[in-house]
């Protein structure tokens, strides 16, 4: 009985999750209640129905709801548990900290169990049930960079029990073994991957050798192993297939990557997405997969949920390469002139079309024109909390319906994979000239930036800081932020205050809020920003590791010791 439950689980799943870019043959199967351990490891579909499970772990949207959400580029505008955990103001008794662990580990032991069955098939080719091996290996590695990321020692398990079980009374392993236990996985199965999956095809959103590539680049970074990490990276960047999407209209080009211009699971032409959560609103209700994404940064009538903040709006260089000045600019639509390209393709600036409502400018006669913020949520448009709104990711079409979205959430793409190789030259002090050439200029080529040259950063930096910048930059809103500060040792970013527009920049006149009166205002360098959020607070004593949630401890005495500053 225990594996019969085992099967319905992972089928139901599977059906959640399969690739909405296939067909529907995966419909056509036997009835969940006459399926037993005994008959089932017994074909290719068998093998795909489980491993089409492993994709849950990506969480799509959901994705950004955590990791956004806890970080200090665009965060949710009204507080969240995960805010409020990015905040550092949390115990080891907050729920969403127990569930980061256990959907990890949720993965990890669908990833088990099919490991520990798939060579039961045996009348499929073995090259077949080792690509769908390779897949698992792909996503316990992931899960596990995920674990560590948060919680640094945790227990490797590769048993097919449930992490709810009494049974389960691992202790932890140290991160570097899960590391290296990991990383050795993909090394060793990912060329039984395809070499890449191609855009708009059947099996997009399948696992290729160049996602499994930019994956290791990643957790070699993300723990300090910069040749490997850069090795990773270069032999990525020497695949046959991927490579930046442009269509040379270097003005659209960022922006259409994320919404359904661009989306690779319909669009050929985009060879940058390395893996996708995919989602297809046109299939039957059955299988239908959406996100409600755009109408929640352009809610009309309510308050929009994910807000640039002002820390992101001056990360921005301006358009020939040099630290931008906040003094320099005297109203709100200059604040987007002269900037870098990828600002105005990132957060919404004055004279674009949008769908977000009535225009929060007095002063405006075409409420389908972006003019100006709404700062009180009248219910009329999308109120900002800072002053600012998304663009990245937002398909106007949708703006209207309620979880209408299906453009992809793009989890691995090329970009990243050049952003890994820089920084891991840099860090190991190997970084030239040609090397930015073949990694982060081609990003900047693709809006029509300056280029980087390391005989002329801008005024007052550093290479490494430019870097960061571009990382910062070129991956916003895709749920990297949260976990560059923490690997950066750039914890006190997370403990200080939000915050939005400045008041200076804002002419009263076009305005409904009374600026005075209405708004909360903190001074930073002699000038006032709009508050977003105090108390904020980060130790870096104990808050670069999330603490092991309470209830594992209580399930499992062998976890302890917590981590550092939990007990």
């Amino acid at each position: 009985m225990v594996m019969k439950k085992m099967i319905y689980i992972l089928l139901s799943v599977a059906a959640m999750v399969s690739f909405s870019s296939c067909n529907d043959d995966f419909l056509d199967r036997m009835p969940k209640d006459e399926m037993t351990d005994d008959n089932f490891w017994q074909t290719e579909e068998h093998l795909v129905q489980v491993a089409n499970t492993f994709t849950a772990a990506l969480q799509g949207k959901y994705w950004l709801n955590i990791t956004e959400i806890m970080a200090d580029s665009a965060p949710w505008a009204v507080t969240t548990a995960f805010r409020t955990i990015g905040a550092g103001n949390f115990t080891t008794e907050t729920s969403q900290i127990n569930s980061l662990w256990v959907t990890a580990y949720t993965g990890i032991g669908r990833v088990n169990y099919f490991l520990n069955n798939y060579n039961r098939a045996e009348t499929v080719k073995e090259e077949i049930r080792e690509r769908y091996a390779a897949e698992a290996y792909f996503y316990r590695a992931y899960n596990y960079w995920v674990l560590t990321s948060y919680f640094g020692d945790v227990p490797y398990i590769t048993d097919e029990l449930s992490v709810e079980s009494p049974d389960v009374y691992r202790g932890r392993d140290p991160r570097k073994t899960v590391i290296e236990k990991v990383t050795k996985d993909l090394e060793d199965h990912y060329k039984n991957l395809p070499e890449y999956i191609p855009a708009a095809s059947s099996e997009f959103g399948r696992v290729s050798q160049c996602a499994a590539l930019a994956l290791l680049s990643r957790i070699y970074l993300y723990n300090g192993m910069y040749e490997e990490a850069a090795g990773a990276a270069e032999r990525a960047m020497n695949n046959s297939y991927h490579e930046l999407y442009s269509t040379g209209n270097p003005d659209v080009d960022y922006v259409n990557l994320f919404n359904y211009t661009g989306r690779a699971s319909r669009n050929a032409a985009n060879k940058e997405t390395l893996l996708a959560f995919v989602y297809n609103y046109d299939l039957g209700e059955a299988a239908r997969q959406s996100h409600n994404l755009s109408r929640e940064c352009w809610v009309p009538g309510d308050y929009a949920r994910f807000v640039p903040t002002n820390s992101m709006i001056e990360a921005y260089l301006t358009k020939d390469g040099q630290i931008w000045d906040p003094s320099t600019v005297d109203t709100y639509e200059d604040v987007f002139k002269d900037r870098d390209p990828r600002m105005v393709q990132s957060i919404l600036a004055p004279g674009t079309p949008w769908e977000g409502g009535k225009s929060g400018d007095l002063l405006s006669t075409d409420d389908k024109i972006y003019t100006y913020p709404l700062l009180t949520n009248n219910k009329t448009a999308a109120m900002t909390y800072s002053g600012y709104y998304m663009r990245k990711y937002v398909e106007p079409s949708t703006v209207k319906y309620v979880g209408h979205d299906d453009n992809d959430l793009v989890m691995l793409r090329y970009a990243e994979v050049l952003l890994n190789y820089a920084e891991a030259k840099e860090m190991l002090g190997q970084l030239t000239q040609a090397d930015l050439d073949k990694s982060i200029n081609l990003l900047r080529d693709r809006v029509g930036m300056v280029h980087m040259k390391l005989s002329q950063l801008p005024a007052g930096s550093d290479i490494r800081t430019e870097i960061q910048r571009e990382r910062r930059i070129e991956l916003f809103f895709e749920g990297h932020r949260y976990f560059d500060i923490i690997r950066w040792k750039q914890g006190h970013i997370l403990g200080e205050d939000l915050l939005g527009v400045n008041k200076r920049w804002l002419d009263q006149s076009r305005l409904a809020v009374d600026l005075d009166k209405d708004l909360t205002w903190q001074t930073k360098d002699g000038q006032q920003y709009l508050l977003i959020e105090t108390g904020r607070t980060f130790n870096p004593d104990k808050h670069y590791l999330l603490p092991i949630p309470f209830k594992q401890m209580q399930l499992n005495p062998n976890l302890a010791p917590q981590n550092p500053g939990w007990n």
